[in-house]
């Protein structure tokens, strides 16, 4: 075996030109999928962060009803006992707080013009603790222990269209809780910019009390819990669930991949173009392997014509080929992984940014990350492709009639 597998490798090098193009080849389509691969699970890992860090969490509590029926007055499906759900909550292990959370809409005007809004109520210290914090584009965050008028954040969008600047007020209009109209002043202490122009023209953000003293409830709509790290989220969400079985409402808890439907959408479309990629670099690798190992097989006919007539058995032919095709994937993968690793080192330090995102107004950094289980799968496609490549030559080569080899000029 060590004598063949020694035969098979001088083979390789036989023809060394020809050997370092395929090295080339092969090793190029090796780091072309783990830059590629490599981008989007970057890409995956910083959507995913960011969409949790920007305010949806990792879990987060609802009760029953808030899926099963529409709201007939805000609040409706609220949690009642929210604080002793959230002190639950928080006694699990990996927690690192629980923030209440109010969504809510109304109507909001500068004296002269009206708009629509979607408001969120959030407690400044929880929403602090949990590293949540809006994308201040002018101004300050909210205060937990505000002093005077009740202070507010607004969408870049909204400052725009009600014409108006931190210093500010306007005032909003909630219909409450019992379905009467309400309406509180505001100052606006802060301009937010989501990255989301939709949501920018719609953004308005103040502090808990001050939306439970406009919609008149004590209720919140949901609890949002923050973990230490993002793969804690499943054991997490399997402990608490049993601890929340014997509160007084029915609860429901919500991983933030359950609710992440963009985030969801956007790995769809990009693993999608992944594998589409990679079965393009297979047929690719596949098609230019078989020419250049029938290249190899004509040029080697005498020589297996002389094996031939000494008594090589034809399938120890075949398998020479298949072989030296397989240390040609393995050198070609060793090549590319490297090659690959390299060019994402040299890129992640080369500060380049990519325009934003569909939909966004914030460009993207681009970055490769390193995947362990990318560059083993990427090898084992090349070393598959060239093994499969290795076989019709090899059964053409081990085919062969002695006298006509023998004969080929």
């Amino acid at each position: 075996m060590g004598k063949f597998l020694l035969l098979a490798f001088r083979n390789v090098f036989r023809n060394r030109r020809r050997t370092i193009m395929t090295l080339i080849m092969v090793g190029g389509g090796v780091a072309g999928l783990l830059l590629v691969g490599g981008f989007f699970a970057r890409m995956f890992w910083g959507l995913r962060e960011s969409t949790i860090n920007d305010g949806l969490g990792h879990i987060q509590i609802f009760t029953a009803e808030h899926f099963n029926r529409e709201e007939k007055h805000v609040l409706d499906t609220g949690i009642d006992n929210w604080r002793q759900v959230a002190a639950t909550a928080s006694t699990g292990g990996h927690v690192r707080g629980v923030a209440p959370r109010i969504e809510f809409y109304g109507m909001l005007s500068n004296g002269v013009k009206s708009g629509v809004f979607m408001g969120s109520a959030v407690d400044p210290v929880a929403e602090s603790s949990l590293g949540f914090s809006p994308r201040l584009a002018a101004g300050r965050d909210l205060d937990s222990k505000p002093s005077g008028e009740t202070e507010a954040l607004i969408g870049i969008g909204v400052a725009r269209s009600m014409n108006v600047k931190p210093g500010d007020g306007l005032t909003l209009l909630a219909v409450t809780s019992d379905g009467a109209l309400n309406g509180i002043d505001v100052q606006i202490v802060g301009l937010v910019n989501t990255g989301f122009k939709e949501v920018d023209d719609r953004y308005l953000r103040i502090t808990l009390p001050s939306a439970q003293r406009l919609l008149q409830s004590d209720r919140v709509t949901n609890l949002v819990v923050g973990l230490d790290k993002t793969e804690n989220t499943d054991m997490v969400a399997a402990e608490l669930a049993p601890r929340l079985r014997g509160l007084p409402q029915q609860l429901v808890l919500k991983k933030w991949i359950d609710l992440a439907a963009y985030y969801k959408q956007v790995r769809s479309l990009f693993s999608t173009i992944f594998v589409f990629l990679g079965v393009i670099v297979f047929f690719m690798v596949l098609m230019s392997s078989v020419n250049t190992l029938l290249m190899t097989m004509f040029e080697r006919t005498r020589e297996i014509g002389t094996m031939l007539a000494m008594g090589t058995p034809r399938s120890w032919i075949m398998a020479l080929f298949v072989v030296e095709a397989t240390l040609l994937g393995i050198m070609g993968a060793i090549v590319g992984v490297v090659g690959g690793n390299l060019l994402g080192f040299l890129l992640n330090h080369a500060g380049l940014h990519l325009p934003p995102p569909p939909g966004t107004t914030v460009p993207m950094a681009f970055r490769v990350l390193f995947v362990p289980s990318l560059m083993i799968g990427s090898s084992i496609l090349v070393v598959v492709s060239l093994a499969l490549a290795a076989i019709f030559p090899a059964i053409r080569a081990s085919r062969l009639q002695i006298a006509e080899a023998l004969a080929h000029v």
